[in-house]
């Protein structure tokens, strides 16, 4: 079977599929940056580290925000 991904305008790429553009997050972490389509976020804890990817987690208030 062959299966052919074209992203349209309103889908997100799958990040197994998508040509990343990185550009860099300030983060806690000594080098970290995110893809500019697919929002996977990968980061380096030191200089000779391997990256690390993880997907970005939502940030969710669970109504903690002032009225």
């Amino acid at each position: 079977m062959d299966i052919k991904y074209e992203p349209t305008p309103i889908m997100k790429p799958l990040a197994g599929l998508c040509k990343h553009r990185w550009r860099d997050q300030e983060s806690p972490y000594l080098v970290s940056q995110v893809c500019e389509f697919c929002h996977l976020y990968r980061y380096r804890v030191a200089p000779i580290s391997d990256w690390e990817y993880r997907a970005p987690i939502p940030r969710v208030t669970y109504g903690l925000e002032g009225d």
